[in-house]
């Protein structure tokens, strides 16, 4: 690989995936929680999407020989575990602004994923990736937030309506 600094594509390589395993983890969590409401099937195939291409990623990364940080990815695993345990107003059960939160956050780190495709397309040659894997995970990213908003939209509907 010439013409790229194999240090700061590491380590921006190291932030994606550390973020990306954080998601993966959040949006299979969420997965979970709606599995019995309508919000569940869609998280659910979205959950299944972002764990393959964080190992994708992750696979890619060793192939490059440009291998992940450990530490990184712990500290940014138990600072999402941290995240959720914020208060909501409730003890047991999640407030129905929950959802609409937690679709929001997603929606924007998809965003952010798919500023790191547009990255690899733009170095897909020196990395010896077929241009057409970056303009895949766009394409797939896309259609990602498209469906976290349709989804945010269902929540908001719901979330902030009073008892009366």
């Amino acid at each position: 690989m010439t013409g790229i600094d194999r240090h700061q594509l590491r380590i921006y390589l190291a932030d994606h995936l550390s973020g990306a395993s954080a998601g993966a983890a959040r949006i299979r969590r969420m997965a979970q929680a709606y599995r019995d409401t309508p919000l569940g099937p869609e998280l659910a195939r979205v959950a299944e999407e972002i764990s393959g291409e964080r190992d994708w990623l992750e696979q890619s990364m060793r192939e490059w020989d440009l291998p992940p940080h450990r530490l990184k990815q712990l500290v940014v695993s138990a600072g999402e575990r941290i995240g959720r345990l914020k208060p909501n107003g409730r003890v047991v059960t999640p407030a129905p602004m929950t959802a609409v939160l937690e679709l929001e956050l997603m929606r924007s780190a998809v965003a952010g994923k798919r500023g790191l495709w547009e990255t690899l397309r733009v170095y897909a040659e020196p990395l010896g990736l077929d241009p057409a894997r970056p303009a895949e995970l766009i394409a797939t990213a896309d259609e990602q937030i498209a469906t976290l908003s349709r989804l945010g939209e269902r929540a908001r509907q719901r979330a902030f309506r009073s008892a009366a």
